[in-house]
This record gives C-alpha cells, structure tokens and sequence, in this order.
C-alpha cells in the first residue's frame, strides 16, 4: 500500500487574506485626514516663509540699486515681482500659491507692497495674510515699516 504524504500548503488562506486587507483599509482611512491636514500645514508655513524670503530679496535688490522701482503685486493664489524701470517695467518673478493657500488680507494700497531706495516698504509697513481653509489657519508676514523688518507669525498683528 502506498502512502500519501500530505505536503501543508505554504500559501495562505482567503480568511488571512481578508483580515490584512481590513486592516490596511482601516489604518488608511483613519490616517488619511491626519496626512491631508499636515501636507497643508506644511504648504502653509513653506508658503509664508517663501514670501518673506522673496520679501526680503527685494529689499535687498532696492538698496544695491538705491531704487525705488521695486515692488510686489499680491493676488488670490499668487504674487508678482517686478521692477518699475523706464519704459516698460522688468517682471522679475512671479510665484504661485500651493492649491488650497491664499492671500487672503494685505493691508498695503492696492495690494502693492513698494520699496523705498533704502529698502523700507513704502509709503508704510503692512501685513500679507496668507489663509488655509483645510486646516483653517493664518499665517501673517509682517514688513515693520520704520526698518523693513520681515517676520512671520501665527498672530495678529
């Protein structure tokens, strides 16, 4: 009489199969808000930083000049960098707001934030809020209008 032997199967079961994928669904549905929430946190601050930083190059750009053709036309989803020489003006740059992140509020007229030759913001200092409506959060860029001083804060000014 000849044995069968019986080899066990190294495969796993529809059982196993089904909870694993239960459990990567539901640990995928319960995370997917929190990573949402923090890629716009992330565009948020990288945003309002960025906007600063371009702030401040522009200063900079007015004093090496001695100039005061700079300046920065704010929009919904983006701002302009441009230099106002004679005849036509120079478009220095013109930088886009991430999806979802927008200008919300400037406090300068018209929306322009202009440089004196010194690097002053011009005729005053103001403030650009940036708004997130996913996390519904504000980020304010701050220009000091005596120094030019640049700042970023979660406050109010």
């Amino acid at each position: 009489m000849v044995k069968k032997s019986l080899n066990k199967s190294k495969a796993f079961t529809l059982i196993e199969l089904t909870v694993v994928l239960l459990i990567i669904g539901l640990m995928t549905v319960t995370t997917a808000p929190l990573t949402i929430k923090g890629i716009a946190r992330f565009n948020l601050v990288s945003s309002s930083n960025l906007l600063a930083a371009d702030i401040r190059e522009l200063q900079q750009l007015a004093i090496c000049d001695c100039s005061s053709q700079y300046l920065i036309c704010f929009f919904t989803d983006h701002y302009q960098m441009t230099k106002s020489a004679y005849p036509s003006p120079k478009r220095l740059g013109t930088r886009s707001l991430p999806a979802g992140i927008r200008v919300e509020h400037t406090n300068f007229p018209g929306d322009v934030l202009r440089f004196s030759a010194k690097g002053t913001p011009s005729p005053q200092g103001g403030t650009v809020t940036l708004y997130d409506p996913v996390t519904g959060k504000r980020k304010y860029v701050i220009i000091a209008s005596i120094t030019g001083r640049v700042r970023v804060s979660d406050q109010k000014p």
